[in-house]
């Protein structure tokens, strides 16, 4: 179906949302629980537009990281160097997230999404040849700007999409994004492996996704997502209770995904007395089990409801992380981080999701709050986990985690309502 026979009005981000039965479900008679039908559904391309979208952050994401150490011996940096260049990444992140916002009410969201995407894929490239330090830094904050921008944009779009089709979508979506990270990292691996330059293989993988973004993006129509909830210009701004517990709770989920990232395998080597070269396999193993959980969070939320996937899903979180101190051994320490993955990998999406729903603010202002403070949670958690590991140790960090996330459950028991 093209975007000019499609004959839709652009939509706010809640506007297809009936409040007067919980999102994705409808009554069939006789207590069943099915999908609402809608006839003003999302098109297959407009699914597929958004999916690329999430796999486009989680490829480029997961593309940078084995650059790391190409870029250092290039340049001859000195770790300390390499910290402050790595620095630019979150700056930029933090600045580019809040511009989602304004970008996919001024220019649309397909352009927004397509812009920071191809920006992105760009950037990589030049980031690969490394010319400099100078000039390495103003790419790497460049880069953190179109990716910060690019991961708000999606998730926006993703909740206009979930929203206007009456049923989940997130968890799907976010799958995608997990894919895109285990597919970068498995390409690159093997394409390193065969002796191709960091440059030429950054350049065909990048060249490659553009081409397939721009090619599905170009089918959907560019919707402004303006919100068209009644609220006076002091209300859109106002932060509400609603919105501070999201955003708490985004900033816990992803403290400890960055923290898995960042020291899991300092941990397995440290701890759990598992070889240095083996050591990355436990975070492969956990973004792996987030995709897999993905794939079926949508219909698993559909079924249970999002209040027991948040707590079954931060309950996982907690026990697997203190699993992980208390049992500090090579194949115990890899099924946690493989439960773990599976309990988080719906969290995030399932916030989100609430967070396009909240009175108080506008809509596509409150997404943005939300996923900047969630991922400003992942840039500083392993910072604070290296803090309080050189204070205490790491497992002593991590059992601070683990009261985070026991306040976690707490303010998501309490606050039923919120998750709705």
């Amino acid at each position: 179906m093209s975007p000019k026979k499609q004959n839709q009005k652009p939509m706010s981000a809640v506007g297809a949302l009936d409040l007067g039965r919980p999102m994705g479900q409808a009554g069939c008679g006789n207590g069943e629980i099915c999908v609402a039908s809608n006839p003003s559904g999302v098109t297959k391309f407009e699914l597929w537009a958004a999916r690329i979208g999430f796999f486009t952050g989680g490829f480029t994401v997961a593309s940078w990281a084995p650059l790391i150490p190409f870029v250092q011996s290039k340049l001859q940096f000195e770790p300390y160097v390499l910290g402050i260049l790595l620095l630019g990444l979150g700056v930029g992140s933090f600045f580019g997230m809040p511009l989602a916002g304004a970008l996919t009410q001024k220019i649309g969201a397909r352009n927004a999404i397509g812009s920071s995407g191809l920006v992105s894929c760009l950037l990589l490239v030049l980031l690969a040849y490394a010319p400099g330090f100078n000039a390495e830094c103003l790419l790497l904050l460049a880069y953190g700007v179109s990716l910060g921008c690019l991961e708000v944009s999606v998730n926006i779009y993703g909740t206009y999409l979930e929203n206007k089709n009456k049923g989940r979508l997130m968890s799907g979506l976010h799958a995608a994004y997990s894919i895109g990270e285990v597919v970068s990292a498995a390409a690159l691996t093997t394409l390193f492996v065969i002796g191709v330059t960091p440059v030429e293989a950054v350049g065909v993988l990048m060249a490659t996704l553009a081409f397939v973004l721009a090619a599905l993006l170009r089918k959907i129509e560019n919707t402004k997502l303006d919100s068209k909830k009644k609220q006076n210009s002091e209300e859109s701004f106002r932060i509400t209770r609603p919105v501070v517990i999201l955003s708490v709770l985004c900033a816990v989920i992803f403290l400890t995904e960055g923290s898995m990232l960042d020291w899991s395998a300092i941990y397995l080597r440290d701890y759990a007395g598992v070889p240095q070269e083996a050591s990355a396999a436990g975070y492969t193993l956990f973004v792996i089990a987030m995709a897999i959980s993905r794939v079926a969070g949508d219909k698993l939320t559909m079924r249970f409801g999002p209040i027991v996937m948040l707590v079954v899903g931060v309950a996982m979180m907690f026990a697997s992380l203190l699993v992980l101190v208390l049992a500090p051994f090579a194949y115990a320490s890899f099924a946690s981080l493989f439960v773990m993955g599976l309990g988080i990998a719906n969290v995030a999406p399932i916030l989100i999701s609430a967070a396009s729903r909240t009175s108080g603010m506008a809509s596509v202002r409150t997404i943005t709050v939300v996923t900047t403070v969630g991922y400003g949670g992942l840039l500083a958690g392993p910072a604070l986990i290296g803090a309080v590991s050189s204070l205490i140790s790491l497992q002593g960090a991590f059992l601070m985690e683990c009261g985070m996330l026991l306040v976690g459950l707490f303010l998501i028991w309490k606050n039923q309502r919120v998750f709705d």
